[in-house]
């Protein structure tokens, strides 16, 4: 038989926790808000941010990793640590939070994959927009959220890789504009089935 414990008891146990986990979580997933001011320890809810579209998060992404002088596959294995983060916290990516999280993640790919990769310290050089104290805290956050896990295998590497090589294929196809005669006529007679049902 199980012991009876008073429900006053039990209730504050669970209020206790349930507070404090709701605090050390938002208190991580605010350093993420392109709204938190590292230096003030500050968010500015009146901050306002426009969305993003898909050409601002490849426009970002190619400076971060020119800028940074990075290997061409950091922005695969970064694709990787984003999905990581997602899965594992459930948050999801915003018009606040996409760029800080990209960032963690690239300069977090960057750190495991080249051999000569950039310190912490060189980002804010390189980036005039970011800030040392940003780089080291979005760093600790996203790795307590992930409890350390870095490592890529090759079969998941490869995964994502012909998964964005055959999104990027079909990026270009759509486009028409490399299209042989034949690919565009085939198309365009799908379309009409399509159309006419």
């Amino acid at each position: 038989m199980l012991p009876i414990v008073p429900k006053k008891v039990e209730q504050e146990y669970i209020d206790i926790k349930t507070t404090e986990m709701r605090d050390f979580v938002m208190d991580q997933l605010n350093r993420f808000d392109c709204r938190t001011e590292y230096d003030a320890e500050f968010l500015n809810t009146e901050y306002s941010v426009r969305r993003p579209t898909e050409f601002d998060i490849v426009d970002y992404c190619k400076y971060v990793t020119i800028a940074c002088k990075m290997e061409h596959e950091i922005p695969i294995i970064a694709l990787v640590y984003v999905e990581r983060l997602l899965l594992k916290t459930g948050i999801l990516l915003n018009r606040y939070n996409w760029q800080r999280v990209l960032l963690v993640c690239l300069c977090l790919a960057s750190k495991v994959w080249d051999d000569d990769s950039l310190e912490n310290q060189h980002f804010p050089k390189v980036m005039p927009n970011v800030t040392l104290v940003e780089v080291n805290r979005l760093e600790q956050a996203y790795l307590d959220f992930v409890d350390y896990k870095l490592v890529i295998s090759g079969a998941l590497y490869a995964k994502y890789y012909f998964i964005m090589r055959t999104l990027a294929d079909s990026i270009i196809l759509d486009d028409g504009k490399n299209l042989t005669d034949f690919e565009n006529e085939k198309r365009n007679k799908k379309s009409k089935k399509e159309e006419w049902g």
